[in-house]
């Protein structure tokens, strides 16, 4: 019995089904065709200009947007978000006082302080949304951006989009960002909080990470097969 193709790609990436690498199957790529993610229509890649969106004409889903950056100008946006990730973990969040006594904290310790203190679900989220993924965003894009910047396409290009498509959904530094200011507000009245250079950090590093996302991976895919050309 053959299985439906959105169950097969599910038990594929839950490691309950092998894939056409590991049964050393030939595996073809058709850059120039698109696949809607909601009803799987399959539709001709298209060059997208500035501001132009393509949706898929059975469900409307979002298939891609124009941008107007290209390789270099969002190789810029990820080496930006790079940096500014780095200074929102090695400064401090935020500085509370309180009977005269003040405690700074980084983000990796806030997150230990949480653990040590039996909050471990708690921890092990904030560390994935905050840390692990939005990290893992960065670098993924970095390793697919810096060859297409040099006008060539990397090793591992289509295990590497594979993997940004999947952890880009998981990367929630806005809703961190927006915990911690009202945390900052509800505490304003029992202490002396003062928010640090960390928190004004992931405030940019917010919009770095929307800005990328707004590029989509459309036209990632589109420079890749112009550098195989």
């Amino acid at each position: 019995m053959t299985l439906p193709v959105p169950l097969q790609r599910w038990f594929w990436r839950l490691g309950w089904t092998t894939g056409p690498a590991q049964r050393r199957e030939a595996v073809a790529t058709f850059p120039a065709l698109v696949v809607c993610e909601d009803c799987d229509l399959v539709h001709a890649r298209q060059t997208l200009l500035p501001g132009d969106v393509a949706r898929c004409s059975r469900c409307g889903a979002l298939l891609g947007r124009g941008h107007r950056l290209g390789p270099q100008g969002l190789l810029a946006l990820s080496v930006a978000a790079l940096l500014v990730f780095l200074m929102g973990n090695l400064t401090d969040i935020v500085t509370v006082g309180l009977g005269g006594k003040h405690v700074e904290a980084t983000l990796p310790e806030a997150i230990a302080q949480t653990w040590h203190s039996g909050q471990q679900a708690v921890a092990l989220l904030a560390g994935a949304t905050a840390l692990g993924f939005p990290l893992a965003v960065i670098l993924l894009r970095l390793w697919v951006l810096v060859p297409l910047a040099l006008g060539r396409r990397s090793a591992a290009f289509l295990p590497a989009m594979r993997a940004l498509h999947g952890v880009t959904r998981w990367s929630m530094v806005e809703v961190f960002l927006l915990g911690t200011l009202v945390a900052i507000v509800r505490s304003a009245g029992l202490a002396s909080v003062v928010p640090g250079v960390g928190i004004f950090s992931y405030a940019a590093l917010t919009v770095l990470l929307a800005a990328n996302h707004a590029a989509g991976l459309h036209g990632l895919w589109q420079h890749a097969e112009d550098c195989r050309a």
